[in-house]
């Protein structure tokens, strides 16, 4: 169990439950709060991994715990993009992917720590899909990001969440909410013209259209959470994730999520907004 440390309550628990029976998660997404806290809370969801001591992590006391607080375990790796560059880097990427079948050095397991992968583009989430999906037994993945609405849908259904929630209250004006209700709606609706009666407040209204969006995704990524088995974060939509659960697959799910997320995107290319509107209702 987790002795001392800095996180809620709550997220101990939580953490704790993945590794309870001997257990030990694939993946694991750390997400919201500070760049400091996801860093140290990934650093001891590692050493829970790599522990010797499987019935009580980290015990702190074996020879792989020790490693890993001095930062110096062979098999705890971290991947981080260049200080030069915008994005992580493809070829870094894919080195991962191919050597996650090689099996730990001293530990049962080992672990490689994606920092940040909101600083990593949408072509390379994809290359990292390929292993998430069907990882070896000895090879777990934790990865941390500012916000979950950076990771893609796919990835997203094939990770476990630990939310740090945010460092910053978002409030969203009324006007976003009763849009986002509406088209949550009208996404189970089989009439194209609902969803485009949803989106017409929209009005080529930038400001408005980006705070949809980002409201839009979060509904979503709770609606993948509960099919996954998880819960919601938004709970002035917690009915309605729920009905768009239940009644919609997890891959349409997935898939109107990375459509939100690409549209959401292509906002800092200063679109046509009434065009781009359009081929959300299209793509819905």
């Amino acid at each position: 169990m987790i002795s001392e440390n800095n996180f809620s309550k709550e997220i101990t628990n939580k953490l704790n439950s993945f590794f309870a029976d001997g257990r030990s998660p694939h993946a694991v997404l750390i997400d919201g709060g500070s760049e400091e806290e996801r860093y140290s809370l990934a650093r001891l969801t590692a050493k829970m991994i790599v522990c010797s001591q499987q019935s009580m992590t980290p015990c702190g006391m074996c020879e792989n715990c020790r490693k890993a607080d001095e930062n110096i375990h062979p098999d705890i790796i971290t991947l981080t993009k260049p200080d030069d560059k915008k994005n992580f880097v493809k070829a870094d990427v894919k080195k991962v992917v191919g050597e996650a079948h090689l099996t730990p050095n001293d530990s049962l397991k080992k672990v490689y720590v994606l920092s940040e992968v909101h600083h990593m583009n949408e072509e390379s989430q994809n290359l990292l899909l390929k292993i998430l999906e069907e990882p070896p037994s000895y090879t777990a993945f934790i990865l941390t990001s500012q916000n979950a609405n950076a990771v893609i849908g796919t990835v997203l259904s094939r990770v476990v969440r630990l939310s740090l929630g945010n460092t910053l209250s978002v409030d969203y004006s009324q006007k976003a909410l009763d849009i986002v209700s509406e088209l949550a709606t009208a996404i189970l609706s089989p009439y194209e013209y609902d969803k485009i009666k949803a989106t017409a407040p929209l009005d080529g209204n930038k400001k408005l259209t980006g705070e949809v969006l980002g409201l839009f995704i979060s509904f979503l990524r709770d609606a993948i959470a509960l099919k996954s088995g998880g819960k919601v974060l938004l709970e002035d939509f917690s009915k309605q994730s729920t009905e768009v659960s239940e009644k919609l697959s997890l891959v349409k799910l997935i898939e109107m999520y990375d459509t939100v997320c690409a549209v959401h995107r292509s906002l800092e290319n200063n679109p046509n907004y009434t065009l781009l509107s359009a081929i959300l209702c299209a793509r819905l």
